[in-house]
């Protein structure tokens, strides 16, 4: 946001932009709650996936749990579907840790286990985009998690990924891999409350000091655009404020959310 738009409306960041400070997290009932079921499975050394749409938080959600597990002395190593590519997740992390690929996936994965396991560190696996892996890499997730170890297991496994991958894990194909499925979270829009508290948040975090900028209307207005998917609301809220700000005004109303929709096509 430009020095001028803050000007108009004497904040001193922006409210909306991906680089908010951490008082700007809105640790909503969804988003606790799902932060409480992905640590508790982690304690007991089980499977999570976390499902979310796309712009509702998830990796927000990953990488404050992965703050707090590197602080608890956990190693996390986080992949995605385009970090993995061609070579396979077995591959992929078998040079992480330094391991040799062996004859088969099926005993480079075993390497893999047994040197997370004699590593006094605790590892915590996070596989994003989980749904639009091809099924070569989920086979390989499903190689890693079959070891059995006595003592312990090697490392804690997240899997997340858009809401298909419900339907992904429910193919025959991976039906082993869904029932070592410990718990599933799930991420979801925000309700009507929630919003006026995440853009009330947001605007303090910036520097509101309780001012209002935008009305009532024009939070549901926002609300009722951006479906309550919190990366929707952002974009919602911002191009809301230049329309305001361009019509000389320091409170934002439904009119100008309205205006602003229509601006890119869409009443």
């Amino acid at each position: 946001m430009t020095d001028s738009l803050l000007r108009h409306f004497r904040l001193g960041a922006h409210p909306f932009g991906r680089d908010a400070p951490k008082t700007a997290l809105h640790r909503h009932r969804g988003f606790a709650e799902a932060h409480e079921r992905l640590r508790f499975t982690v304690e007991i050394d089980g499977i999570s996936a976390l499902v979310a749409e796309s712009g509702c938080g998830k990796s927000l959600l990953l990488g404050q749990l992965a703050d707090e597990l590197q602080k608890q002395g956990y190693v996390v190593h986080y992949f995605a579907h385009a970090t993995v590519g061609p070579f396979g997740l077995v591959n992929v992390l078998a040079r992480k840790t330094g391991i040799t690929p062996r004859r088969s996936r099926a005993e480079t994965a075993l390497a893999i286990s047994q040197a997370l396991l004699e590593d006094e560190r605790k590892h915590q696996l996070v596989l994003d985009e989980v749904h639009v892996m091809p099924d070569d890499s989920l086979e390989d997730v499903r190689l890693l998690s079959i070891a059995d170890f006595d003592r312990k297991s090697p490392f804690c496994l997240i899997l997340a990924g858009h809401p298909s991958l419900d339907d992904r894990l429910a193919e025959p194909t991976h039906h082993a891999l869904d029932q070592r499925i410990t718990t599933i979270a799930r991420l979801a829009p925000l309700a009507l409350d929630e919003t006026r508290d995440y853009i009330r948040l947001r605007l303090e975090a910036a520097g509101a000091r309780g001012q209002p900028i935008f009305d009532d209307d024009a939070i549901a207005a926002v609300f009722d655009a951006g479906a309550g998917v919190p990366r929707r609301l952002n974009r919602i809220a911002s191009a809301a404020m230049i329309v305001a700000a361009s019509r000389k005004k320091n409170i934002v109303a439904a009119q100008d959310v309205h205006d602003a929709r229509i601006d890119r096509g869409r009443a």
